[in-house]
C-alpha cells in the first residue's frame, strides 16, 4: 500500500518530460524577447517597480507614469519607439549600452521610486504583481536583470498551467497519459500561451489558476462535493478575481458546480449549510479580502467591471448589431463598429491573436500560415463534437454545463466590455486563452476517436507539430527585433 501511495506521489514521466520541454522554450522566450515588447509589458514593469521599490500601488495623478530609472531604460533602448511599429527596431549599438550603463550606475533610490503614476495597469488587483515585485527587489544587477527575475515568475505559473491541464484531462478522460499529454502539451507549447506567459503579465497568472479552477471544478463534479474540495475551488476562483477583473466570469461556473454538488448529495440542513459556509469562505478569504482592502484604500476592487457597466444606458439594437459585426459580415443598413478592418474580425482578434501575434500584435506570420492554423482548429474542434457526440450516453451533463457557462461568461464579459469602453480594439486573442484547458479537452476528445494503440502516435504527431510552431514563432520574433 506505501508503494502504491507513493507511485501516486510520483510525477509521470510523461509530464516530467514535458515541464521540461516546456522550461527550456520558456527560458528561450524570455531571452529572445526585448524588454517591453510584449503587449502592456512597460504598463506591467511599472507596476512591478512601483510595488517594489515604492511608492506603493501606483495610480497616483500626481506622480510621474514611470519610474525615471524605467524611463531611461526604455530610452536607451529604444522600446516606446519599437513597440508596434515593425520599421522600428530595439537599440544594439554598444556605445549606446555602455552609455546606458553608465547612467544606470548613477541611479539612486529615488529616481527608483518616483514613478507610481496613472498606470494604465493601476486598474488592476495587485495579486501577480506583489510576487513580481518581490523577484524583482530580490534580484540583483541592473534594471533588465531585475526585469528578467519577474519573467520568470510568469513562466513558473506556465509550469502550474501545464501541471493543472494534465490533471483536468485526466479528470476527465481518465488516466489516459497520451491525451493528457497531448492536452497539457498544447497548453505549455502553444506560441502565444509560452509569449504571454514569459513577460511580465498578469494573464500568466490568470491562464494557471483558470487552469486549476477548471480542474477543481470539474473534481467536484466527478468525484463528489467536499469541504476541502469546495473551499479549494472557490479560493482559485477569489485568487483569480485578485488578478484581473474578467476573472468574475468564474463566479457563475463555481456557483453551478456548488449547487450540483449539494443537489447529488442532498445532504441535512445543517451539512449543507456548512459544505456551503466552507466553499464560499475560500472566496472570501481572498477576493473578499482584496475587496476589503481596496474599499480601505479607496480604490475600485473590480475597475474594469466598474467602467464597463457605468457608461450610460445601453442600446440592445446597437448591442445585437456590435456581436453580429464581430462574427458576421457587416449589413448595409448597420453602423461601421470596425471601420478599417479587414476581414472577418472574429478570424483577426480571436484566430490569430490567440495562436501567434508577437510583439505589440504587430508581428505576425504570413496569412496561409493562420488558414492552416484555423483549419486544424476546426478539425478538432468538429472532432471532439463528433465524439461527444457519439459519447453522448455516458457524458456528465453537468460537467459541460460547468464549461459552456464559464466560456460563456468569459465571452460575454468580453463583448460587453469592448461595447461599452471601445467599439474597437480592446479584445485581443490573449484574452481567450484562460478557456485553454477547455481547448485541451477538446484536443484530448478529437484524439480519442483514434484507436487505443494510435493514440500515443497521434499525441506525439500534436507535441511536433506544436514544437515546430514553436521553433518559427522564436524564428519570427528573432526577425522582428535582431535582423
Amino acid at each position: 500500500m506505501a508503494r502504491a501511495a507513493a507511485a501516486r506521489r510520483r510525477v509521470p514521466a510523461p509530464l516530467a518530460a514535458l515541464l521540461g520541454a516546456v522550461l527550456i522554450l520558456g527560458l528561450a522566450w524570455t531571452l529572445v524577447t526585448p524588454a517591453m515588447q510584449a503587449p502592456d509589458e512597460n504598463a506591467h514593469m511599472g507596476y512591478v517597480q512601483s510595488l517594489a521599490d515604492g511608492p506603493g500601488l501606483p495610480g497616483d495623478g500626481g506622480r510621474q507614469l514611470f519610474s525615471t530609472e524605467q524611463f531611461g531604460a526604455a530610452a536607451a533602448s529604444n522600446a516606446d519607439q519599437t513597440a508596434a511599429v515593425p520599421e522600428t527596431k530595439p537599440e544594439w549599438n554598444p556605445v549606446e549600452y555602455e552609455r546606458w550603463r553608465a547612467a544606470q550606475a548613477a541611479i539612486t533610490p529615488a529616481q527608483r521610486s518616483d514613478g507610481g503614476g496613472p498606470n494604465p495597469a493601476s486598474s488592476n488587483p495587485p495579486a501577480y504583481y506583489l510576487l513580481g515585485a518581490g523577484a524583482f527587489a530580490a534580484a540583483p544587477g541592473d534594471f533588465f536583470d531585475r526585469m528578467l527575475a519577474a519573467r520568470l515568475v510568469s513562466l513558473a505559473w506556465l509550469l502550474v498551467t501545464v501541471v493543472a491541464v494534465w490533471l483536468l484531462v485526466g479528470e476527465v478522460v481518465g488516466r489516459q497519459r497520451p491525451l493528457q499529454l497531448a492536452g497539457a502539451g498544447l497548453a505549455g507549447m502553444a506560441p502565444m500561451m509560452t509569449f504571454i506567459s514569459t513577460s511580465v503579465s498578469p494573464d500568466a497568472m490568470i491562464y494557471a489558476l483558470w487552469s486549476l479552477a477548471l480542474w477543481l471544478g470539474v473534481r467536484v463534479l466527478k468525484r463528489g462535493l467536499t469541504a476541502p474540495g469546495g473551499a479549494a475551488l472557490f479560493a482559485a476562483v477569489g485568487l483569480a478575481c485578485c488578478v484581473k477583473a474578467p476573472s468574475y466570469a468564474l463566479v457563475p461556473g463555481a456557483l453551478a458546480v456548488l449547487a450540483i454538488g449539494l443537489w447529488r448529495l442532498r445532504p441535512p440542513a445543517r451539512r449543507a449549510l456548512g459544505l456551503a459556509a466552507a466553499s464560499l469562505g475560500g472566496f472570501v478569504l481572498t477576493a473578499g479580502v482584496w475587496y476589503a482592502v481596496a474599499r480601505s484604500l479607496d480604490r475600485a476592487a473590480a475597475a474594469q467591471i466598474v467602467g464597463a457597466t457605468a457608461a450610460g444606458p445601453v442600446s440592445l439594437r446597437e448591442l445585437a448589431s456590435y456581436v453580429w459585426q464581430f462574427y458576421l459580415p457587416r449589413l448595409p443598413f448597420q453602423q461601421d463598429y470596425f471601420p478599417g478592418t479587414a476581414g472577418p474580425r472574429f478570424y483577426t482578434v480571436w484566430v490569430q491573436g490567440a495562436w501567434a501575434r508577437f510583439g505589440w500584435l504587430e508581428v505576425k506570420f504570413a496569412e496561409p500560415v493562420y488558414w492552416l492554423l484555423s483549419a486544424i482548429s476546426a478539425a478538432v474542434a468538429g472532432a471532439a463534437a463528433w465524439g461527444l457526440w457519439r459519447g453522448r450516453r455516458e457524458l456528465d451533463l453537468a460537467v459541460g454545463l460547468f464549461l459552456a457557462l464559464v466560456a460563456g461568461a468569459l465571452l460575454a464579459g468580453l463583448h460587453w466590455s469592448e461595447y461599452r469602453i471601445s467599439a474597437s480594439g480592446f479584445n485581443q486573442g490573449r484574452y481567450l486563452l484562460p478557456l485553454i484547458g477547455i481547448a485541451a479537452l477538446a484536443l484530448a476528445q478529437a484524439l480519442r476517436l483514434l484507436p487505443a494503440r494510435r493514440r500515443a502516435a497521434g499525441a506525439a504527431g500534436v507535441l511536433c507539430g506544436l514544437f515546430a510552431l514553436q521553433i518559427f514563432s522564436l524564428a519570427l520574433v528573432a526577425e522582428r527585433f535582431y535582423a
